[in-house]
């Protein structure tokens, strides 16, 4: 098996098989982070080509490891999510909230005792705004100042969102483990 730096640097040279490999290597993580935001299979996949094109013409300056660029491929991916989300999205995206998320605290659930399965369906049903925000701070690891810059919105909208979203979501979720609410 031929190490990272070895396959980059062929397809920096237009190799087939090189490139091939690097799309392979995070095809999916890539697909699924856009999928999460846009909500369409037929987008994300679009989005994840359009990403690994951009990826592949800028090959000669990309320097890092394996895991940065799966990072680098895969923050494409997400940038060219939210502004397609952004696009089509018929509805203000965040409602503007007052700064009551200073003074609020995160939900402290442990969602590990919930069937993955469940935790998805219920973040799928939880408001645009909420699920992407979830979505992008515990799932893809953004930090609320950089999801508040890519959506252009205050850093305490997107907290408040956040914190909210979490509570809908734990009571989402134990609706399907049967507890009343």
């Amino acid at each position: 098996m031929l190490g990272f730096n070895i396959v980059l640097e062929r397809a920096r040279k237009g190799r087939q098989e090189s490139l091939m490999r690097l799309y392979d290597l995070c095809c999916s993580t890539v697909f699924n982070a856009s999928y999460r935001i846009v909500m369409n299979a037929q987008d994300a996949e679009e989005i994840t080509q359009d990403a690994f094109l951009k990826t592949f013409a800028n090959l000669d300056g990309f320097e890092g490891s394996e895991h940065d660029f799966v990072a680098f491929v895969k923050t494409i991916a997400i940038n060219k999510s939210i502004d397609l989300f952004r696009k089509h999205s018929k509805e203000p995206f965040y409602e503007e909230i007052d700064n009551t998320a200073d003074r609020m605290e995160e939900d402290d659930t442990d969602f590990e005792d919930f069937p993955i399965e469940k935790i998805k369906e219920s973040l799928n049903k939880l408001p645009d705004g909420y699920r992407l925000t979830i979505t992008l701070h515990l799932i893809d690891g953004m930090e609320f100042s950089e999801i508040a810059e890519k959506m252009g919105i205050k850093e305490s909208t997107v907290r408040s969102q956040y914190v909210r979203g979490l509570g809908k979501l734990r009571a989402e979720s134990l609706r399907f483990m049967g507890y009343r609410l």
